[in-house]
């Protein structure tokens, strides 16, 4: 059986092959889900979407920029096994970001977070930035299979 783990706004985790890692993103946030398929190791980071003078104000540890996020569930996944050469990361977008290309803070939000994974050289799936809208996001670590659900 299964372990379902719920990872809320702010928080990231990591699991193996019996994981099934659950969000909602009925926030202003960004989940990130990373793989290892070879290893079958899986994280889901669900950093917040820190838009113009909120992005300088907000101080809370909780709150995880994409940055810190990344660094978070990459370090946890490799404390699983993972190898960081295998990793591969799809980014997924929540209800409360306005989803308009000529939107500057969102453009800049997924440029930085797809800049970090370059510097990182950690592998994307480029050219995709999935809009969970208002559901959950459930990743099966095993399978690396990413579904939608309310």
């Amino acid at each position: 059986m299964k372990r379902l783990v719920d990872v809320h706004t702010g928080e990231v985790m990591a699991g193996s092959e019996e994981t099934i890692l659950h969000s909602d993103s009925h926030n202003r946030c960004m989940v990130i889900c990373a793989y290892d398929s070879t290893k079958k190791v899986g994280g889901l980071a669900h950093a917040m979407f820190l838009s113009g003078k909120l992005h300088h104000k907000v101080s809370r540890p909780t709150l995880k920029d994409t940055g810190g996020a990344i660094d978070e569930m990459i370090d946890d996944m490799l404390l699983l096994g993972a190898n960081r050469e295998e990793i591969e990361v799809c980014l997924m977008t929540g209800e409360n970001i306005p989803h308009r290309k000529d939107d500057p803070d969102y453009n800049k939000t997924l440029l930085e977070a797809i800049e970090i994974l370059k510097e990182k050289h950690i592998r994307y799936r480029e050219g995709i930035v999935a809009d969970a809208g208002d559901l959950h996001v459930s990743f099966d670590v095993e399978t690396g299979h990413i579904s939608y659900d309310k």
